[in-house]
């Protein structure tokens, strides 16, 4: 059966924000970002048929291993640390002190994500960005609840360690 291009529209329109939101808090790029995710659609759609898609899981599970491969082939980290998805709480209208105290805490953030591993940025990514519940994560990463507790707790662990050293 072919699939029409509204189901598409209706597909892409459901998908394509959580999973762009997953990619861009990997890449920090918004470019790079819409790239893997035209994959991970092409991916898809090319092994499912519409009406036969999977749950978001499987477009998680794509998107992961392609941000992987991404990496692999780029073999080098540069963080821009201007399109953060924190930067866009930077409220214009705040006097410049609350503007570069925001700012400064920003910067804080993404210095201190840096710090962690990826499995750990990954299951905070999917938590606090995409907002999926710690059974999904254990899905989409192959692991049981317990151990997706354990990595968010040690993150954040660490999290509060590292932004005490900045204070």
């Amino acid at each position: 059966m072919q699939t029409s291009s509204s189901d598409f529209d209706r597909i892409y329109s459901e998908y394509f924000t959580p999973i762009f939101r997953y990619v861009f808090s990997q890449t920090k790029n918004r470019e790079i970002s819409e790239d893997i995710v035209q994959i991970v659609f092409f991916k898809v759609l090319k092994k499912f048929p519409i009406e036969n898609l999977p749950p978001l899981r499987y477009f998680y599970t794509i998107a992961r291993n392609s941000v992987i491969d991404y990496w692999k082939k780029k073999k080098e980290t540069i963080i821009d640390l201007s399109s953060t998805p924190f930067a866009s709480l930077i409220d214009e209208k705040e006097n410049p002190q609350m503007k570069v105290e925001k700012e400064f805490t920003t910067q804080e953030i993404s210095l201190a994500l840096n710090e962690l591993s990826f499995e750990q940025k990954e299951v905070l990514t999917l938590r606090f960005i995409s907002d999926l519940p710690n059974s999904e994560i254990a899905k989409t990463l192959e692991k049981n609840e317990t151990a997706i507790r354990q990595i968010q707790y040690r993150a954040i662990k660490k999290l509060r360690g590292i932004i005490k050293i900045y204070e």
